[in-house]
């Protein structure tokens, strides 16, 4: 159970396809095999508590019912009606954007503090949640310095590190612990454009996730790891491609360990899209994710983003009939962050006054329905 206590409106620094429709093709090969055999005892036991921690919680995940009716109701009462999960006490009174954030992200440290309480002393699964606001954090401040960005975006409380930490560390990038000490030095002391800052933290961040995920040893956790390395690869290819780049501008940004070698990626670059399409397809990809390429009006990069967050959706889903193990504890911390970003989709479109349709559009799958 998390933390109940109401949120009070305070000016505080804020955040920022199904199978059937071919969003995944089938049971990843592991996942059948490891349905299949008996877990050793020593590895159920290991994360045996934190099992039993959040299968208490899993009830109380958002649904889609609460979704349908949030989309049809005004911005107070879809208030209301978040009162009937966790979030509603962490959300109560919010009337502005930074109130929503706030309350946004009080959750999500209750989140991580559960999580932090749950798993075993030996388990990296936190820091590899935590590590993304790190490196968010990061970016953040590289470009406050650079002149490209306001520190109010920084998400204290969120990361490992407070933002002070990075913030000595920009003065002496040696200070900083790894991964973010090769980040920093590789961006060198020189002003880069924003988009490439991004690339080159990113690139670190994905590669630290999978270190992480190996360290682990969870076969899951590195599969994930590497699928969020081609989608990351993918959208960065057709963001190259949008804006005209060249190959060679492309191919430093690219992230090593994904399921698609780069060498395909920068080979495809330069191709037109059908033929381009007809390569990436013979990757596990072959999905309704890549024919984004071959569609009349060609949806942004937003619209890539929400069918990869749908297609991690359905291998988290496929976990769910796994019962002892890192894979339940994951996904369900992952579908707490999938709540957040459905909450704030939605409170947001009601406070911009957008029409209900409109916000649907953006929204991801939920991990229950």
């Amino acid at each position: 159970m998390y933390r109940r206590e109401r949120i009070q409106a305070h000016p505080l620094k804020g955040a920022n396809a199904s199978p059937a429709e071919g969003g995944l093709k089938q049971v990843p090969d592991y996942l059948r095999i490891r349905l299949r055999r008996i877990l050793p005892f020593r590895e159920g036991l290991r994360y045996g508590y934190a099992v039993g921690r959040i299968r208490a919680n899993e009830l109380k995940l958002l649904r889609s019912h609460h979704i349908r009716r949030m989309l049809e109701a005004d911005y107070e009462e879809a208030l209301h009606i978040l009162d009937e999960v966790e979030l509603g006490d962490y959300l109560a009174g919010a009337s502005t954007a930074r109130e929503v954030d706030d309350g946004l992200i009080a959750y999500l440290k209750d989140v991580y503090s559960f999580l932090e309480g749950a798993l075993p002393a030996d388990s990296v699964l936190l820091d590899f949640f935590r590590c993304r606001y790190d490196f968010h954090n990061l970016k953040v401040l590289v470009k406050a310095r650079m002149g490209d960005a306001s520190e109010d975006a920084l998400l204290p409380g969120l990361g490992k590190w407070d933002p002070d930490t990075f913030r000595r560390g920009l003065e002496n990038p040696l200070d900083l612990p790894s991964p973010y000490r090769e980040a920093l030095m590789e961006l060198g002391e020189g002003k880069r454009p924003p988009n490439e800052v991004d690339s080159i933290l990113d690139r670190h961040y994905l590669t630290y996730r999978l270190r992480l995920a190996e360290r682990e040893g969870s076969e899951f956790m590195v599969e994930f790891a590497r699928t969020s390395i081609d989608f990351s690869n993918l959208k960065l290819l057709l963001r190259s491609r949008k804006m005209g780049k060249t190959k060679e501008y492309l191919k430093p940004f690219l992230v090593e360990g994904g399921y698609i070698p780069v060498g395909l990626l920068l080979e495809a670059y330069g191709d037109p899209d059908e033929v381009m399409l007809a390569k990436l397809e013979r990757t596990r990809y072959s999905t309704r994710l890549l024919h984004i390429l071959e569609e009349d009006e060609k949806p942004g990069l937003n619209e890539f983003d929400r069918r990869s967050d749908d297609y991690i959706m359905d291998m988290l889903r496929a976990t769910r009939r796994i019962s002892l193990g890192v894979e339940p504890v994951f996904s369900f911390v992952r579908a707490r962050e999938n709540e957040v970003t459905q909450v704030r989709i939605i409170l947001m479109g009601k406070l911009h006054n957008l029409a209900p349709e409109a916000i649907e559009k953006m929204l991801r799958k939920l991990y229950l329905d």
